[in-house]
């Protein structure tokens, strides 16, 4: 529930509703005014909002990262032109002629 997934940094608990879970519930509710509660509130949305924009550059510095990684591995682009020679895989291509229902074998 509270565990810290590797891309955000953060727990969708946090994201969700913007701040962690409580283990255990507070004793003693103090008291509050109206001014109080609406200030509490325009902070926790201004934390969420912060959170949500974190998460978000988190996921967008992790794609990149992984991109990178993945880059190094491949190999360059093939150019072909018109006119080269290339060698094509018919493995699937009978198994697709004979499902087409004609009743006819390929030779």
């Amino acid at each position: 529930m509270n565990t810290l997934n590797a891309s955000t940094g953060t727990s969708p608990f946090q994201l969700h509703i913007g701040r962690s879970p409580r283990i255990i519930p507070p004793l003693e509710r103090g008291i509050v005014d109206d001014d109080s509660e609406s200030q509490r509130a325009r902070v926790l949305l201004t934390q969420l909002q912060y959170d949500v924009m974190e998460a978000q550059d988190s996921l967008l510095a992790a794609k990149a990262a992984q991109a990178t990684q993945v880059n190094k591995h491949r190999t360059p682009e093939l150019t072909l032109n018109v006119g080269d020679k290339v060698m094509l895989s018919t493995k699937h291509r009978r198994r697709d002629y004979m499902q087409k229902g004609d009743k006819r074998v390929a030779k």
